[in-house]
């Protein structure tokens, strides 16, 4: 990899994309991976960060039988994310699209701690049902973990494994008939059962430090808002090599085109794939000679391929839709955490994140709203036009 890197950062522009420190980044964490005791530290770590979410498990290590060699862990009861993304996931197709994005933007933007290697074979989907509890087991339930969690999301629904392992055991032989299959998804779905993806092989983990991820943060919320000049700026500024940008100037105008481009599409964001605006904005780092972190690209290259999976599921996916929800919790965190340290500088920058949330929501409502106009108002004036024109035939 280092080879093919050097050969590729010797073509005109390729090195500022920094691909030779991308290897070595990897590299590190490959070594990482040679001791699997690190892997089950990890395992644990997404248990705890995802303890009270529903959507996505992680398989229990069994650290004391584990060793640098050897990693013990509770076997995935589930089926493989690639026959979904062959086969189609039926009714299930947008929540399983929603779950993932969800999953990794919770990871990136709150827990900081984001599973490097979510390719499809890293990822499994099993469906369960809740179980089954009485009035005394569900009050004790309440009573110890207090219903939700606080920020919004479901807590961890009792799961019945063999439940789970009997919607597994009916899909499983239908893998090579596309029909039966998503017929069998329709069923499943009619008798209440509900998706959850499973993540595997966790070895590769990436963690950006502070200022990483404050500048990373802070170019998420220039686009959120729209700002794109101002994020041109923040990347230059940021950047490992700020005194070697070709044209500053220009690059911030090009990523406000770029931005502004974004807004003009503001009522179908679900139209906008934040890959290709990755992929631009990689590009402009190209000529521009912007060099950026190595482990920021790693960032970039993880969330073009979420997208990616994603899309393969749900066309329509809306990825600042789906960032809803993790901007709440940004702001609200971001808040608690200034209002304990008594920093005023923080509460503003946790009240601007809040600011983006709110102008999100803002925007999803009226875009909800101009679709039901679209649908409830001008395709039924449309089909009555066209009814006039061969009212004759009546």
């Amino acid at each position: 990899m280092r080879f093919f890197a050097t050969i590729l950062n010797s073509i005109p522009t390729m090195e500022w994309l920094s691909l030779p420190d991308e290897v070595d980044k990897f590299a590190e964490m490959m070594k990482l991976q040679l001791d699997l005791r690190i892997e089950g530290a990890n395992l644990e770590i997404f248990q705890k960060n995802f303890n009270e979410r529903s959507t996505v498990t992680f398989p229990t290590p069994y650290q004391e039988y584990t060793t640098r060699k050897v990693l013990i862990e509770e076997f995935a009861h589930g089926l493989p994310l690639p026959w979904f993304l062959d086969r189609g996931a039926g009714p299930y197709n947008k929540e399983l699209a929603d779950m993932g994005l969800d999953a990794f933007l919770h990871m990136l933007l709150i827990d900081n701690f984001v599973h490097a290697d979510l390719h499809p074979g890293n990822i499994m989907v099993r469906f369960y049902k809740s179980k089954t509890i009485d009035l005394k087991e569900l009050i004790k339930i309440l009573w110890s973990r207090g219903g939700s969690n606080g920020n919004g999301t479901e807590r961890r629904a009792p799961v019945d494994d063999k439940v789970t392992e009997e919607a597994i055991q009916r899909l499983r032989p239908l893998k090579n008939n596309a029909e039966a299959w998503t017929n069998e998804l329709e069923k499943l779905d009619k008798e209440g059962f509900r998706p959850q993806l499973i993540f595997i092989d966790t070895g590769l983990v990436t963690q950006l430090n502070e200022l990483n991820r404050r500048n990373f943060l802070d170019l998420f919320r220039a686009v959120a808002e729209f700002d794109g000049y101002r994020a041109g700026h923040l990347m230059i500024e940021r950047c490992r090599q700020p005194d070697a940008v070709l044209d500053p100037e220009v690059f911030a105008l090009k990523m406000q085109h770029l931005v502004l481009g974004v807004k003009s599409k503001t009522f179908a964001l679900g139209q906008i794939k934040f890959g290709d605006v990755l992929h631009e904005v990689l590009s402009m780092v190209r000529n521009h000679h912007v060099r950026l972190e190595g482990d920021f690209v790693n960032v970039v290259i993880s969330i073009l391929l979420l997208e990616g999976i994603g899309r393969q599921l749900d066309p329509d996916m809306d990825l600042f839709k789906s960032a809803l929800p993790i901007l709440r919790e940004v702001g609200a965190l971001r808040a608690r955490e200034a209002i304990a340290k008594g920093e005023a500088g923080d509460l503003k920058t946790s009240g601007a994140w809040l600011k983006v949330w709110v102008g999100l929501e803002t925007r999803n409502l009226i875009s909800a709203s101009v679709h039901e106009v679209t649908t409830l108002v001008l395709e039924p004036l449309s089909h009555c036009v066209l009814f006039s024109r061969n009212g004759a035939d009546l």
